[in-house]
């Protein structure tokens, strides 16, 4: 048993319990975090499944998944530089996959300065497939390519 006989005492005690007791604190809430991103499933093709972070390329790939392809779409999604080349070669897919419903997303895979995102659709069939992203000169991301499996 511990006896405390004067307030110094007492104030030492106090801050070596708060020094003790912080940083078990912190590990419990970075264990906390994971847990609750491992309640998360693991797809087989796509990997884990992650909720995205706001403005991370994961939600805006989330994002741009649940739209409807159109001149908007582009406007937002794609540079100006870029849309002639992209809408050439991904049209097709775009406007059969959009808006896509039942959406997952996987964590990126980060290369230099490009953001590969996976995702998943559930229905009407399952596909899957990734986009890649690269941030531009105001840090907003703008899309660079999209592949889906198996091809619409």
């Amino acid at each position: 048993m511990i006896h405390i006989h004067s307030m110094k005492e007492f104030i030492l005690l106090l801050i070596m319990l708060i020094l003790f007791i912080v940083p078990l604190t912190a590990n419990e809430a970075k264990s906390f975090q994971e847990a609750y991103e491992a309640q998360l499933p693991n797809d087989a093709t796509i990997g884990q499944i992650v909720r995205g972070e706001v403005g991370s390329a994961e939600e805006v790939t989330r994002q741009a998944l649940g739209e409807s392809y159109g001149p908007a779409w582009l406007e937002d999604y794609v540079s100006e530089v870029l849309r002639k080349a992209f809408t050439n070669t991904y049209d097709q897919q775009l406007v059969s996959l959009l808006p896509a419903k039942h959406v997952q997303i996987g964590r990126a895979v980060v290369r230099s300065d490009l953001y590969e995102v996976p995702f998943c659709l559930q229905t009407p069939t399952y596909r899957w497939g990734t986009m890649v992203w690269t941030r531009n000169e105001n840090d907003g991301w703008v899309l660079l390519a999209v592949k889906v499996e198996p091809l619409l």
